[in-house]
């Protein structure tokens, strides 16, 4: 299936969602989970980096810029790393665990950075 495609319905699932479940569960559906997806795999793959500026603007045409600008204000943010978790691992292995959740924090961080470029960036401004 053409990328074109996958977003397109993606889009239109989010309509239903939104329309059965509310703005918060289409939001967290398209943008909190599709979109920066979308985003994460444009780094390494040059065709869904071409398809970014068509699916962004079909977001902004489904949700008010206010719903996204609130949306992505707790994107994807988690709980601080608690090595309480870990207490009978190894204390290699709780450092390990806990590198890999700040990459994945700052990773994640820097997507949602990415999709407010693309979602709430004023136009024609």
């Amino acid at each position: 299936m053409e990328l074109c495609k996958i977003w397109v319905e993606q889009c239109e699932a989010a309509g239903r969602i939104e329309d059965e479940f509310g703005t918060d569960k289409a939001l967290a559906y398209l943008v909190g989970e599709k979109f920066l997806n979308f985003l994460e795999a444009a780094e390494t793959h040059p065709d869904f980096r071409a398809e970014i500026p068509e699916f962004a603007a079909e977001v902004k045409s489904i949700f008010e810029r206010w719903p996204l600008a609130e949306y992505l204000a707790t994107a994807r943010q988690t709980e601080p790393f608690d090595p309480d978790l870990y207490e009978d691992e190894d204390p290699e292995d709780i450092e390990m665990y806990r590198q890999e959740n700040v990459r994945r924090s700052a990773q994640d961080l820097l997507l949602v950075e990415q999709a407010r470029d693309w979602l709430l960036e004023d136009e024609g401004e």
